[in-house]
């Protein structure tokens, strides 16, 4: 398992104090809230405040006191350590711990998963085949269960082949 995620990219400054507006990459920003540090280029950075707005992360930096110290960060990643995350609850995933996962089907393997495109009502999955690729809805009719210590996803035989989209 990865033991860094990145989640969210530095925009611009906000003000003249040395804040930053971050793009967040998760659906729940209000989690920036509970960081204590963040990586951006590498360098590691104490967490002083957060506050989220309009869906986006307003983050103020130990050492990042100016505009143009915002900006020399702009565009650059945020990540975070593993460790400093809360586990994500009971039958929810990373979804850098999916990618990669062989998905199953009757026993064989279908493919890997390379994408996972969040919609409101359901995730689907995107699976790489010899000759382009397969979408499925993420419903728990759809998959029977995910093992990210094994890398495998197991799906239901009869529902998968009711919900699969082939792309060439």
């Amino acid at each position: 398992m990865k033991s860094e995620f990145t989640i969210g990219k530095i925009l611009r400054p906000r003000g003249v104090k040395g804040v930053a507006k971050i793009e967040p990459y998760t659906e729940d920003a209000t989690r920036f809230s509970h960081l204590r540090a963040v990586k951006i280029g590498g360098k590691e950075y104490a967490v002083e405040s957060v506050s989220v707005e309009g869906g986006f992360v307003y983050a103020k930096f130990s050492g990042v006191d100016t505009p143009e110290d915002v900006e020399s960060l702009r565009g650059k990643s945020v990540s975070v350590r593993r460790a400093d995350l809360p586990a994500p609850p009971k039958d929810r995933y990373y979804i850098v711990d999916l990618l990669g996962a062989d998905v199953i089907v009757g026993g064989d393997v279908l493919g890997e998963l390379v994408d996972v495109l969040q919609y409101g009502s359901a995730d689907v999955y995107v699976v790489r085949l010899a000759d382009g690729t397969v979408s499925f809805p993420a419903l728990k009719e759809v998959v029977r269960s995910i093992d990210v210590e094994k890398g495998q996803i197991l799906l239901d035989d009869r529902m998968f082949e009711r919900t699969a989209v082939y792309n060439k």
